[in-house]
């Protein structure tokens, strides 16, 4: 409007100014124009070190939503959803506490199990991601009577204040806790569109410190899986027959548990997925080759 500015509007611009200013001292980032906002306010590559005095290396690639508040982002008409639900990189939420000078950052790695498991096996009519919801079950997703479903973020993976910013030390630190939770989102994003409907992440975390173990495992699996599926078991036998082999591999590894009675049963199975696939004959050349190693 001309001459003015809603109060609400102002304040949420004052939280991703604030969020802007904070990431800047973590990662490369750009803001996205208001022109082209489809749901992601800033993205980033991760600042993880230096070469030399004169140079910062860029690091992993992700996306921010910045918000004043923790109340639920709600993903509800058709395009909505599609958009949520085909996230291609890591996307992080970060909220402003613009009293402290802070921020608090959530990971969205369970949204990844919430698209593939769906609502009881469906698509769901809503989807929600709830910063600060701390769920009773891992991996934190709840399927709602109405047909919706809340993918509770649980606590922060970190918080972030303006004067760790300015420490070189404390952003090393930050940077560390930020990498590693961005390579579990993005390993389970890529092995969801590999086809492999896998997705692995901590059980329990502490907010500012790197996530451990022990880690859980869940693992989502349809009809429609059943080729990809397949394509990949080919693939994956192949490529442990190849590094099996390979030249540098010490000759006393096969020759021991569990390979020594594991490989013959790999080399029956490769027999059988070479009559399917016949690029995988390229890299067979010694499966008919003498049975000893």
């Amino acid at each position: 409007m001309s001459g003015g500015r809603a109060r609400n509007f102002r304040l949420g611009d004052r939280s991703e100014l604030l969020v802007k200013h904070l990431l800047a001292g973590l990662a490369f980032t750009t803001r996205v124009p208001r022109q082209e906002d489809i749901g992601i306010d800033f993205m980033c590559s991760l600042i993880t070190g230096s070469h030399g005095a004169g140079l910062l290396k860029a690091g992993p690639f992700f996306s921010v939503q910045s918000k004043s508040n923790r109340k639920a982002l709600v993903y509800q008409k058709p395009h909505q959803l599609d958009w949520i639900r085909n996230q291609q990189n890591p996307l992080l939420i970060c909220v402003a506490d613009r009293r402290a000078m802070a921020m608090d950052v959530y990971s969205t790695w369970n949204l990844t199990c919430a698209v593939q498991c769906g609502w009881k096996g469906r698509e769901p009519k809503c989807i929600r991601l709830c910063p600060g919801k701390i769920a009773a079950e891992w991996p934190g997703v709840r399927d709602n009577p109405d047909g919706s479903q809340d993918v509770l973020l649980g606590k922060p993976i970190i918080r972030i204040t303006q004067d760790q910013v300015f420490n070189e030390s404390s952003t090393t630190e930050i940077a560390k806790v930020l990498e590693e939770w961005i390579r579990i989102d993005r390993e389970n994003i890529v092995n969801r569109y590999a086809g492999l409907h896998w997705a692995v992440a901590p059980r329990a975390y502490e907010t500012g410190e790197i996530p451990g173990g022990p880690d859980g495992a869940a693992f989502y699996w349809a009809p429609q899986n059943l080729q990809k599926c397949f394509v990949n078991t080919g693939r994956s036998a192949t490529a442990l027959w190849s590094v099996l082999h390979h030249q540098g591999m010490p000759r006393g590894v096969v020759t021991q548990a569990p390979w020594k009675t594991g490989m013959p049963l790999l080399r029956e199975l490769l027999r059988w997925f070479r009559q399917f696939d016949a690029n995988l004959g390229t890299f067979m050349g010694d499966l008919d080759k003498s049975e000893q190693l």
